[in-house]
């Protein structure tokens, strides 16, 4: 097959894929366009044109990167593929009435880098205990100077003081933050309605409906990429987009069932969320901690 035709292919497949939005998501452009391509190896069915896809087609191994100067929304921490396989979530979840409840203990997490990778950031997180936020550590590498914006529209200045890079789990410490802690739920049956809730591109509040599909144990690299970690980790059906890292899977009665941290690289409406006890751990040695720790480099680009 000459070149002209594997491009005419390749063009074909790509054409009229949708916008994610105006950043560069990787994890999520990397799934449409997955699916687009299956066309062309349908068509052309030659070694040539697989070889031709390990180039178009980026491998996502590592947070969202972004360009420098540029807004980051991280979404995804893992090449993780795959759907959850469980029915479309209820759209009735987003009337509980703990989700109302919820909703001020779920801030906005913003950052800066100047000095080592003049990068932004922006993510979730929700309250865990007095004056301490959780999150996701891939939200914070690297930043140096960080703020929480909570439900009330006030913007506080935090500090990590807990960096977990291999779970991808960090905790703020934010003083003057007044919300309510939330709890954790137990171990979510498949099939659960949930929801995600967060701020998601540079937007305000959103929650979406989800649903519960299996729990496993994930092998994926660590933050930074330097070794391979294992993770307790939901598959969720639902739309998890730039910014939701950090947020919190909800339960029906407003506890969590989870910390959402990636999107599926293959199917739009599927997420995953690292576990309650695979965040405990975590959230035990960080919710009473004052001083601040490292956030070591940035992460990657993805």
């Amino acid at each position: 097959m000459d070149e002209t035709t594997l491009r005419t292919l390749l063009d074909g497949a790509l054409a009229g894929e949708p916008p994610i939005g105006p950043f560069p998501d990787h994890a999520l452009r990397a799934g449409i366009r997955l699916r687009r391509l299956r066309r062309v190896l349908s068509v052309a069915g030659g070694m040539a044109v697989a070889a031709a896809i390990a180039v178009v087609i980026p491998v996502v191994t590592g947070p969202l990167g972004a360009p420098p100067a540029s807004r980051q929304h991280p979404a995804t921490t893992l090449p993780i593929h795959g759907s959850a396989n469980v029915p479309p979530p209820d759209t009735r979840v987003l009337r509980w009435r703990a989700l109302a409840r919820d909703r001020a203990s779920i801030v906005k997490i913003t950052g800066e880098a100047r000095t080592t990778c003049n990068r932004r950031i922006e993510g979730s997180g929700f309250v865990i205990s007095p004056q301490h936020v959780l999150t996701n550590g891939h939200v914070v590498a690297g930043m140096t100077r960080l703020h929480v914006g909570s439900g009330t529209g006030s913007v506080l200045p935090a500090r990590v003081v807990l960096f977990d890079w291999n779970t991808d789990v960090a905790v703020l410490y934010v003083p003057g933050l007044r919300a309510l802690s939330l709890r954790f739920a137990g171990q979510a049956a498949r099939g659960s309605s949930a929801v995600i809730a967060g701020y998601p591109e540079n937007r305000g509040f959103r929650a979406v409906a989800a649903r519960v599909g299996s729990q496993w144990s994930a092998n994926g690299p660590n933050v930074y990429r330097t070794s391979t970690v294992t993770r307790a980790i939901y598959a969720v059906r639902a739309t998890v987009q730039p910014g939701n890292s950090g947020g919190p899977l909800l339960a029906k009665n407003g506890k969590v069932y989870g910390v959402i941290f990636a999107a599926s690289t293959t199917s739009r409406d599927t997420g995953f969320a690292l576990t309650a006890s695979q965040v405990g751990p975590d959230v035990r040695r960080g919710a009473r901690a004052t001083t601040p720790v490292s956030t070591r480099g940035c992460s990657p680009p993805g």
